[in-house]
């Protein structure tokens, strides 16, 4: 394979390390509530971060948009479902914890964002070699979530006490990640919609490798709309916004930095999908998307919350893990 694609696959996999362990400084948090740390990812991670970095990188960057107001207008569509599914991925988080919560998650993500943009570019390419072996690779990817989802369910089962951050029962968390995993993979979409924004970018002098910036700009602020929304109507309901007066100045440093680190793993995304060409929508997600159950789980795991969970869970937990890896090599082969 040539050099590009696997700068582009390097690439994809920090962006993978980012989205696993965005949410860990979450858990340095004293005294906040989830609707007060996502309120402050979400300004940093779907305002702040992506207009900085679009406007740094993208010339003319408005001209770029009134020249595509209809690629504009489907990519904050995207955006908007996206940020539904945004909110419902931090209450996975919130209910299940980062090591079980990411694989359900982000396994169903990774499964929705990389087959179909195939479908709806070339539902033929499925059946070609690569996109045999690509499906082939999202499937091991799903039986890893399987094994996941039981060992998740055995731990908490066998719980003695509740783990501390799970407020509700398991199968309230699992149909919260399902319906988040459904919906989060439509900010992908808005990348595939985006690529009229991203040819008027290239047009306009950017570099090829920043011309996704232009497309993350809008997706993420149609998204920040319904999470930033969301935030506000439960510090009212739940009186949580006087936690931010007098809280420690750390919380909001923490918070912020789980939003550099998610809009980062989205920004090298796209700078890998540049090298890829075609690939990038579905061999891209799917390794990025992998990488980062494979680092939430590690991060569960070092955080402790498979701590004092029965051997059976933890076997196949472990189980689950293999089937991971075996799918990330499947589909990073799959070209």
């Amino acid at each position: 394979m040539e050099t590009n694609y696997w700068a582009g696959l390097s690439l994809i996999a920090m962006g993978g390390l980012f989205a696993g362990s965005f949410s860990v400084p979450f858990n340095r948090s004293k005294g906040w509530e989830w609707e007060n740390n996502w309120l402050v990812w979400s300004v940093v991670a779907l305002i702040v971060a992506p207009w900085v970095v679009a406007v740094a990188t993208v010339p003319g960057l408005l001209g770029v948009y009134a020249a595509e107001t209809g690629p504009l207008a489907v990519v904050a569509f995207f955006g908007l479902i996206w940020g539904v599914g945004a909110i419902l991925f931090g209450r996975g988080i919130d209910l299940l914890g980062v090591g079980l919560s990411m694989p359900i998650m982000l396994g169903l993500t990774n499964v929705i964002g990389t087959l179909m943009p195939v479908v709806l570019r070339d539902p033929g390419g499925l059946l070609t070699a690569s996109g045999l072996r690509l499906t082939a690779g999202v499937l091991v990817i799903v039986l890893g979530i399987v094994f996941y989802s039981v060992a998740g369910s055995l731990k908490e089962r066998g719980a003695q006490t509740p783990r501390a951050g799970v407020r509700s029962g398991f199968v309230k968390g699992l149909l919260v990640c399902l319906a988040a995993g459904i919906l989060s993979p439509m900010v992908n979409f808005a990348f595939v919609f985006g690529a009229p924004l991203q040819q008027q970018a290239l047009a306009a002098g950017t570099d090829p490798v920043y011309t996704s910036n232009a497309v993350w700009s809008i997706a993420l602020t149609a998204g920040c709309l319904v999470n930033a929304g969301y935030c506000i109507y439960l510090l009212r309901s739940r009186k949580t916004g006087a936690l931010y007066r007098g809280s420690r100045r750390v919380n909001w440093a923490w918070a912020a930095l789980a939003g550099v680190l998610w809009y980062s793993s989205m920004m090298l995304y796209g700078m890998g999908g540049s090298f890829l060409g075609d690939a990038g929508v579905s061999v891209g997600w799917a390794l990025m998307q992998s990488l980062a159950i494979l680092t939430g789980n590690l991060a569960g795991l070092f955080t402790g919350e498979w701590r004092g969970a029965a051997p059976v869970s933890r076997r196949i937990m472990w189980l689950g893990l293999a089937c991971l890896l075996a799918g990330v090599f499947i589909v990073a082969f799959s070209r």
